[in-house]
């Protein structure tokens, strides 16, 4: 058994890195890296396969978990901060082990979907827990066009030709798909009698989901989705997204993802229009993404993080 310490400085934090490693007959067969501060120590982990030869050929994100001490000087913040904690930990692996570049993953994220009231309500329910848990990855395709990890990560499904496939068929569904007629669209989302009406004026109004999703006002978004958006988002979705199977690139997750004009806000479009660009494709600088800032969970393990 071999660990290594190491802290690390990424902008106004600092963080520990333990790599902690197996080795029998001087091959390593076990290794693993976690990145925390003193009292949570474990809020990212990275684990490495080995080969019977003792050599590293993959990786692995089983857990990530945020509190504002996983930093070791400044209180961990919900957005960059959350960013900067998994980033920081995959950039460290790369270096120690120059042949581990792609990250394994599954995306398991939810969201707290709640209104202000209810956050307030329950602020100090117990840490873990949630009010209004929400699918995430289905949430923020449904009104961004693409998950929190392509965003965040540029992360992508399996592989490259098989992610182009995936980012088709999304673009096709939100924006070219026939309308489902509304009573299919209340059978197969069920949402609760109480919005149904206001479902209905928007829905009869758009020509498309995404229209229908970007008419939605933006204070009202969790109210009146998160109990059917799921269900929804899943038969519609189906054999499209899949949350085994995704990939984050070391050498590439700092590169903007591409994104259609066409899967863009309506007002982050006319902004782009009026600029004069001719181009098909945006940075997400040029892109508005939506995400409740909420208590999010990510592989299983509570993850809290703001868009």
């Amino acid at each position: 058994m071999k660990e290594i310490i190491t802290n690390v400085d990424a902008g106004k934090y600092k963080f520990r890195i333990i790599d902690h490693s197996d080795e029998n007959d001087g091959k390593t067969y076990k290794r693993n890296f976690k990145i925390g501060g003193n009292t949570y120590q474990d809020c990212v982990n990275v684990s490495i396969i080995y080969d019977t030869a003792g050599n590293p050929v993959s990786a692995k994100i089983p857990t990530l978990v945020h509190d504002p001490e996983c930093s070791l000087s400044s209180t961990l913040d919900r957005g960059e901060g959350s960013i900067a904690i998994i980033k920081t930990l995959l950039r460290h692996v790369n270096s120690v082990i120059p042949t581990i570049t792609l990250f394994e993953f599954e995306d398991m994220s939810n969201i707290e979907c709640g209104t202000e009231e209810e956050k307030h309500r329950k602020r100090h329910r117990k840490r873990g827990t949630y009010a209004v848990p929400t699918a995430l990855y289905y949430f923020s395709i449904a009104f961004n066009g693409i998950t929190w990890y392509e965003k965040h990560f540029n992360a992508y499904y399996k592989s490259q030709t098989e992610h182009a496939k995936y980012r088709t068929k999304v673009e096709k569904f939100l924006t070219e798909e026939k309308m489902l007629p509304f009573d299919d669209f209340l059978r197969i989302a069920q949402p609760s009698e109480k919005i149904k009406d206001e479902l209905e004026l928007l829905y009869k109004e758009a020509s498309s989901y995404k229209v229908f999703f970007d008419s939605i006002p933006h204070d009202d978004k969790c109210r009146l989705v998160r109990d059917w958006i799921a269900s929804f988002m899943e038969n519609r979705l189906n054999n499209i997204f899949f949350n085994k199977g995704w990939v984050i690139d070391v050498t590439k997750m700092d590169t903007p993802p591409e994104i259609p004009a066409s899967l863009l806000t309506r007002k982050a479009n006319q902004k782009n229009q009026k600029a004069g660009s001719r181009r098909k494709r945006v940075t997400k600088k040029s892109a508005r993404y939506y995400c409740p800032k909420g208590r999010i969970n990510l592989s299983r393990i509570a993850y809290d993080m703001g868009a």
